[in-house]
């Protein structure tokens, strides 16, 4: 697994990195020439002349490139899987019939033959079934070039992140300007990738990871509700919980979220320090005393300080089943808890950081899902406070973050459903038909400073399908709504770079929504079968 690459040190980005090499330099002869003749005489003048010409070109990577000019509105890459039959699926039932502007796209993979397999069992006999299919490997520099030559925004949706050189593809489209967001649900592969951040901004290139169901919805729920908050009541948020329900068919883990999650289990103590510390992805709120101060610990023999986590935003909150006597709730760890809660403290810092206007600046969020009451019967009778996913557990790309307790082990899922049936490989998944009355909900409950309370909530199909909706949905912002837009660029995260236009086209696409309140049980199913 690789390393992230320090923002305190002078280095190049990791694409960067490789492609102003010395040996990467040294294949373009009119650049290498000019700089062999300066290296002997740095007055050369003709030398110097060669070299002001031929570096632009080098930078364009125009003298590398076999990029055919086309360039498409959106470029899936991966998609010789199950997340890419969802993305297309997605793009067949939805994006071309109901998104408002025409778009253009393409489909990328390693290995163009299973990715034109897939295209053809989706497309075939219809307008699309002849959708161009790009070639792309992280070991050739130059098709990374190129795919991102071609597009305006590309979705990458081979996973597990943790096990790839994304970060090439990424920072290739930041010298490019290109937009980039991805389905994942990894704490490490969003901690990779920050350093990013900066480059991203002056380039003015969106880097968008988690533009799924998880990171996706809760944090959009809580956006909202500050945005509420702020124009009917002037206040900040202190607290927000979004609680996960569902029903109707089950969605069981794809092979590839249970991937995902062998991977960050299988992760060294570093990893899992990591993934279990709440601020892993920033949004720090220390804890304070009734004056003010920040309670510290100094650490033995070196006088190191570090301030204290807030007991409010432990994962030990999320680990067991309690009751939300407030909103008569009864409430046990979901599977994306660990998760979105690294995803709304991130979204509030860059809120706070780059427009002043974070969400509160003592916020403290988490997440449950909410237990039926048969459920709860069950769990009471063997004591226990495993882990409830509920339906919005379902999702694909990600392993969902991992804190605290409750979780089920990745070993005794894989058993569990490998008794049941269900158990899909690497690559599989199960078919959005076995999943048509499947339901997953996100109902956010935020209170202000001054205690006025706001709920918002959105009711989508199953997580599988949600997943490809934000993933999508976003990317359409980036390419239509880019004016609309608050901020230039960045490593953001779905809420951040496309807030309100994004929460529109959600909606637009057919998820139900309610703000001011919840739907009540009467209304839990999906919205229509697009």
């Amino acid at each position: 697994i690789m390393a992230p690459f320090s923002t305190h040190e002078d280095v190049p980005p990791p694409f960067q990195k490789i492609y102003f090499s010395d040996n990467f330099v040294m294949k373009y002869e009119p650049l290498a020439a000019a700089m062999r003749r300066l290296s002997e005489d740095k007055n050369d003048e003709e030398a110097k002349q060669m070299y002001e010409e031929h570096l632009p070109i080098y930078k364009s990577y125009d003298w590398c490139s076999s990029w055919d000019g086309n360039k498409y509105d959106l470029v899936f890459y991966g998609v010789s899987g199950y997340t890419g039959y969802l993305m297309m699926e997605y793009l067949k039932r939805v994006s071309l019939k109901r998104n408002p502007e025409p778009f253009t796209f393409a489909f990328a993979g390693r290995t163009p033959s299973r990715v034109q397999e897939l295209r053809d069992r989706t497309f075939a006999g219809t307008a699309w079934e002849d959708t161009p299919i790009l070639q792309m490997s992280y070991d050739d520099p130059y098709s990374v070039i190129d795919l991102v030559k071609s597009a305006k925004v590309i979705i990458n949706v081979a996973g597990p992140y943790m096990l790839t050189q994304g970060e090439l593809m990424i920072d290739c489209c930041v010298t490019q300007g290109v937009h980039y967001c991805d389905i994942s649900g990894e704490v490490p592969w969003s901690r990779r990738i920050t350093p990013l951040h900066k480059y991203a901004q002056q380039n003015g290139s969106f880097i968008i990871p988690s533009a799924a169901s998880a990171g996706g919805f809760p944090d959009l729920g809580v956006f909202l509700c500050a945005k509420k908050a702020r124009e009917e009541y002037n206040e900040e948020l202190r607290k927000a919980i979004c609680y996960c329900n569902g029903g109707g068919a089950v969605a069981t883990a794809s092979g590839g979220t249970l991937k995902t999650r062998a991977t960050m289990a299988a992760g060294g103590d570093e990893t899992r320090k990591m993934m279990g510390d709440p601020y892993a992805l920033g949004g720090f709120v220390p804890d304070r005393d009734r004056n003010g101060i920040k309670y510290a610990n100094i650490e033995f023999g070196t006088g190191a300080v570090t301030t204290k986590v807030r007991a409010e935003d432990l994962d030990a909150n999320m680990s067991k089943i309690t009751e939300d006597k407030h909103l008569g709730i009864w409430r046990g760890p979901n599977v994306y808890s660990y998760f979105d809660t690294r995803i709304v403290r991130r979204s509030n810092m860059l809120l706070a950081d780059m427009g002043n206007c974070p969400y509160g600046k003592s916020l403290n969020f988490l997440q449950f899902a909410v237990l039926p009451t048969e459920m709860l019967l069950a769990q009471q009778q063997k004591g226990a406070g495993g882990g409830a996913g509920g339906a919005a557990g379902g999702g694909a790309g990600g392993g969902g973050g991992g804190g605290g307790g409750g979780a089920v082990g990745v070993d005794a899922e894989r058993e569990e459903l490998e008794k049941r049936g269900v158990y899909y490989k690497a690559g599989e998944g199960p078919p959005l038909e076995e999943l048509d009355d499947a339901w997953c909900g996100w109902f956010v409950w935020a209170q202000t400073e001054k205690g006025h309370e706001i709920k918002c909530d959105f009711i989508g199909r199953d997580g599988y399908f949600e997943t490809a909706r934000v993933a999508v949905e976003t990317a359409m912002c980036l390419v239509f709504d880019r004016d609309q837009l608050p901020y230039r660029g960045g490593v953001l995260t779905p809420a951040v770079a496309c807030g309100v236009a994004l929460a529109q086209r959600i909606i637009d696409s057919g998820v139900k929504f309610k703000m001011g309140d919840w739907h009540g049980p009467e209304e839990f199913y999906p919205p229509p079968n697009p």
